[in-house]
């Protein structure tokens, strides 16, 4: 205990310095903190453990089971020990009070007939608060070393190094995974790879492990060597103050690289989205976060659509939503190798991959673009190493095509938000889509939103008109007939009598005239009905 003296020590004050002990000799290693007075019986009621309590026996003068009952019961409460002045109610000290004494570790100590209570309690209530003054001065000297380190910037270097040298010995600093970040020696303290950092400050293995702990997260710990003399209480503040301060540093640099990866975010967002305009401008952030822009890049869009069942749009604003994303981007860190430019999105994450496929000799274009199939590839690796990393996650990803100028990228980006809808669309959750590999619908979302209703309108409107004023289903009927060009087969699949079918194509005929025997009405038609279906982003 920090505040208290042991009893050994406080017995060399001048005013106990002719008390005797007389029993109990084996618990002189007892904490003093304090100071009682036995005056009335139920003493019991009164006393806090580690005070020394001085009596005359008066209170149980003529009560001799109740004073051999008494150091037993100030055993159990925890006191230091009991300073007895016989002589004036009790004529000596009791042979068995002296027993219990022994028994129970428990120092009793005759005081002389002189002895003067008040000089006692002064003289050792001087020495507690001498004590607990050394004390302060000692933690305030710790404190003060370790507020600069952390106000002057220092890493995990000045902590270990301050803390060796307080508590003079070997000081190892290990992060979360055991790998050590640094020590004082050319020699870890011994057992600091088996110690586990998620152990608590107990002495394992001749080292004190101090996590390093903000909440229940976990950043490392520290390892001091330790000896069977101890470290002692001043000693164990400094490791404890010491992990406070790794905590804290360790807190502000992941502050920081978040605020840098946040400014990073924006900076590509702006790229991807057309907003960077200047070369120059992106030159001069490229050299800033180490981006190689030089080798042509794609960009990969990656979603969670679900986790074990779950949609990702129900963990929407919980926790769990960022702790998903940010998950799916360290999947992405690992698959897609350290050459990829990886950030967290709104709801996805981003990436700019570059393949380094060849499609032929043809051209420096063909020879730097990568392969649709190789895109694909990349995409499922990430897939892969999601699903290792997330049990149960559901990833959809979209790819488009290399850019070879980094200013383009906003034409892959858009590419990619294509093929991530439409693969998604088209295919269900879970796939990996590259907009090379949309066919048919790869033009169709090239065509301007006002050009494409125009041309619905025009090819389906009468027919949507008129499902739309008499609640029929018309343009059901139509779309799924032109994706059989089988009467019978359309029937079933609408679950409708094949007679039925035909009174519904011949009325689609009396509303926007033949198409039946006509291929080019039919292409026509087919196109316009894909249209409408397709996604808008």
């Amino acid at each position: 205990m920090i505040d208290s003296i042991a009893l050994s020590d406080l017995l060399k004050v001048p005013t106990l310095a002719r008390a005797r002990v007389v029993g109990g000799h084996h618990g002189l290693r007892r904490r003093v903190r304090g100071v009682n007075v036995m005056e009335v019986p139920d003493i019991l009621d009164w006393v806090k453990p580690d005070e020394l309590l001085l009596t005359t026996a008066y209170p149980l003068r003529d009560d001799p089971v109740a004073l051999d009952a008494l150091i037993p019961r100030l055993a159990e409460r925890g006191l230091a020990g009991i300073a007895l002045k016989p002589g004036r109610y009790i004529r000596t000290i009791p042979a068995s009070m002296i027993e219990a004494a022994d028994q129970h570790a428990f120092p009793l100590i005759e005081l002389p007939p002189e002895a003067s209570f008040n000089e006692i309690i002064n003289s050792v209530l001087t020495v507690i608060l001498d004590v607990q003054a050394a004390r302060l001065q000692r933690s305030a000297a710790i404190h003060d070393r370790f507020t600069s380190i952390a106000l002057s910037g220092g890493g995990l270097r000045q902590i270990a190094d301050a803390l060796a040298e307080l508590v003079d010995r070997p000081v190892a600093i290990v992060d979360a995974q055991d790998v050590v970040q640094w020590r004082t020696s050319d020699q870890a303290p011994a057992g600091a790879s088996e110690a586990p950092v998620g152990s608590t400050d107990v002495q394992r293995a001749g080292v004190i492990v101090q996590p390093i702990q903000v909440g229940s997260e976990r950043y490392g710990a520290i390892l001091v060597a330790d000896d069977e003399a101890g470290l002692g209480p001043d000693r164990l503040e400094a490791i404890e103050y010491a992990a406070t301060v790794a905590a804290l540093r360790q807190v502000q640099t992941r502050a920081v690289a978040e605020a840098d990866r946040r400014f990073q975010a924006v900076c590509l967002e702006e790229l991807i989205t057309g907003h960077v305009v200047d070369r120059t401008v992106l030159m001069e952030r490229a050299a800033a976060f180490a981006w190689d822009l030089t080798t042509p890049r794609a960009v990969l869009l990656a979603d969670v659509e679900a986790i074990a069942g779950r949609p990702f749009t129900a963990l929407a604003g919980t926790p769990e939503e960022g702790a998903l994303r940010h998950g799916l981007a360290e999947a992405a860190r690992a698959s897609l190798g350290a050459g990829a430019i990886i950030w967290e999105r709104s709801r996805e994450i981003g990436a700019l991959i570059a393949a380094g496929g060849q499609v032929g000799p043809s051209s420096h274009e063909e020879r730097a673009r990568s392969s649709p199939t190789e895109l694909r590839e990349i995409g499922a690796a990430l897939q892969a190493e999601a699903s290792r990393r997330l049990p149960g996650v559901v990833v959809s990803v979209g790819v488009g095509r290399t850019a070879l100028d980094p200013l383009d990228l906003h034409q892959s980006f858009g590419e990619a938000r294509r093929a991530l809808s439409i693969g998604r669309w088209a295919h269900g959750p879970g796939k990996v889509t590259t907009f090379d590999h949309l066919g048919l619908d790869r033009l169709l979302v090239a065509v301007p939103g006002p050009e494409a209703e125009a041309y619905c309108a025009a090819v389906l409107g009468p027919l949507e008109a008129y499902d739309a004023e008499r609640g029929t289903a018309l343009v059901a009927t139509l779309e799924t007939f032109l994706a059989t060009r089988n009467a019978a087969l359309a029937a079933r699949r609408l679950y409708l009598h094949y007679n039925t079918l035909k009174n519904r194509l011949a009325k689609i005929e009396e509303i926007i005239g033949p198409y039946l025997e006509d291929p080019d009405r039919c292409l026509s038609l087919a196109l316009a009905l894909r249209l409408r279906r397709l996604p808008t982003s």
